[in-house]
């Protein structure tokens, strides 16, 4: 719509079977959201489709039948607890939980570290800045008063850079090669 990508790194998924790279994560189980089912990687659908509440955000939790789950050969793939059946907990709209999908297989690729590195280059930036130089506080008031506030800021934030580049020392330089040893020498 506005043409901007907003570009952040997806939570990983934290089952233990996502951090352990083996066994059925969340993205194994497919998700019918019109007829508001999961289905297991053995062909199970879940029983259970409930709004859940979680550290202040909502959540869809997928159960899947307690009978079926116990019974099931490939249980330690799929669950670590010894008497629940499996669980999901998912994001509440289709659309959320697609571009957390999405986001999650794209975030693994090289173009888009490439893509953040510039992102985490800008934040370093804005830290700098909120810390070293006030940037959250406005001592003005009044749109036009503020900006100028902001330009100086962030020419201030350049002084400093320029500077702190300016005076530090340089690196270790390569060792001298014998003929130019020699050439100091002789002089």
């Amino acid at each position: 719509m506005h043409g901007i990508t907003l570009l952040g790194p997806v939570v990983p998924d934290n089952s233990p079977q996502a951090k352990a790279g083996s066994g059925f994560d969340k993205s194994a189980f497919p998700i019918d959201w019109d007829r508001q089912q999961a289905t297991c990687p053995q062909g199970a659908v879940s029983r259970e489709w409930r709004g859940l509440r979680i550290s202040g955000h909502d959540y869809i939790q997928v159960k899947f039948a307690k009978a079926e789950c116990l019974a099931c050969a490939l249980r330690p793939q799929c669950t670590t607890s010894a008497t629940r059946p499996r669980a999901l907990a998912l994001l509440p709209t289709r659309e959320l939980h697609e571009i957390q999908t999405r986001n999650r297989l794209g975030q693994a690729t090289e173009e888009w570290q490439k893509r953040y590195a510039i992102r985490a280059g800008i934040e370093a930036t804005l830290s700098q800045n909120v810390r070293a130089h006030g940037l959250r506080r406005s001592r003005y008031r009044g749109l036009a008063k503020t900006h100028v506030q902001h330009v100086l800021t962030a020419m201030a934030c350049n002084v400093a850079r320029i500077a702190d580049w300016i005076s530090t020392p340089p690196t270790a330089r390569r060792r001298a090669s014998h003929f130019r040893a020699l050439c100091t020498a002789a002089t």
